[in-house]
């Protein structure tokens, strides 16, 4: 599990992977903690993110966690790397949060702590992310952070035109 000042994020495993395919209510049982219904807008992306976790089991840290906000004991979202690190040390992050609990600073607590742990796995010297290409939250959280925009004409099937942001160990 990562922590933040307000956030438990939970690493899925077999067993929440089938919660989330059972449904809000047996998640919300198997965890321990409130789900309310629109907790993700990317609930699609679990099924795909659970065979590339069962395919790869020594790197289970590198795929899908869950976001708890501990003062109200409430999933919130969903983050995580979109798979381990490459060759060449380089991992990608991603983040949500549910629009219920926006603009809390919420999400710059769920990337710095994404930030923070792969920094401190063996071999991790470059963070990516993608933004749509637009000021947005996101792009806030990723400067913040220190990501440096690398290139403004990434063109993604499913999402349109993105930036592409890197943040590298310092």
């Amino acid at each position: 599990m990562l922590q933040s000042p307000r956030l438990d994020i939970v690493a899925c495993d077999d067993t929440l992977f089938d919660a989330i395919r059972m449904g809000n209510n047996v998640l919300a049982r198997v965890m321990g903690v409130n789900v309310p219904k629109k907790w993700t807008e990317f609930r699609d992306t679990f099924t795909p993110s659970y065979h590339r976790w069962k395919a790869h089991p020594p790197l289970r840290e590198w795929w899908v966690y869950l976001i708890v906000y501990k003062p109200g004991n409430i999933l919130i979202g969903s983050c995580g790397y979109k798979g381990e690190p490459d060759s060449n040390g380089v991992v990608e992050i991603g983040y949500e949060i549910a629009t219920t609990h926006r603009s809390m600073g919420l999400g710059y607590e769920t990337a710095q702590a994404l930030v923070d742990h792969a920094f401190k796995q063996n071999g991790v010297l470059k963070i990516l992310a993608h933004t749509l290409a637009e000021e947005n939250a996101s792009v806030n959280i990723l400067e913040k952070l220190g990501f440096q925009r690398t290139d403004d004409n990434v063109n993604d099937p499913d999402e349109g035109l993105l930036w592409r942001w890197e943040l590298s160990k310092r």
